[in-house]
């Protein structure tokens, strides 16, 4: 084999290198975890077509949505204590939603777990009804996750 074949075949094994590597640092996608405690309006539609406040409810959830190149996915893993508009406790809901779309095959899948107590179970949120989001530390995180996730498994 002469020198310019060499070269040749060199050159040709270096970018095939490059190529493959640089294709195994590509992103395997995006992945985002939310963990949150706040406070919301709960708002139902009257007989004339109105939204009106009724209460609110105090939430804790876990949310995750992934993103790559074979299938979008969310999970919503909730508590939820619902309280009308005196502050009486209503109803809790507890829930994990799951939802895939596979993108080559254009095939979608949910699943709806949900199951009420009679006591409220939220942590880590004021009495106060500010409306304002409440500031977690990393630590109160870590407790809400393991807390939401201790009543999520067993749906």
């Amino acid at each position: 084999m002469d020198l310019k074949n060499k070269l040749r075949l060199g050159l040709w094994i270096c970018s095939v290198w490059m190529v493959l590597v640089l294709c195994s640092c590509q992103s395997e996608g995006e992945k985002v975890e939310h963990v949150e405690a706040f406070i919301a309006e709960n708002i139902m539609m009257n007989a004339d077509g109105f939204s009106v406040p009724v209460g609110y409810k105090k939430v804790n959830s876990i949310t995750n949505y992934e993103d790559n190149r074979g299938a979008t996915q969310s999970r919503v893993r909730a508590i939820e204590d619902y309280y009308d508009s005196n502050g009486n406790f209503i109803i809790t809901k507890v829930y994990d939603q799951s939802h895939k779309r596979l993108k080559n095959l254009q095939t979608e899948d949910t699943n709806n777990l949900e199951q009420e107590f009679d006591q409220p179970l939220t942590i880590h949120i004021p009495d106060d009804q500010t409306w304002k989001p409440v500031q977690l530390t990393d630590e109160q995180k870590d407790e809400v996750k393991a807390y939401v996730m201790k009543h999520t498994k067993n749906l």
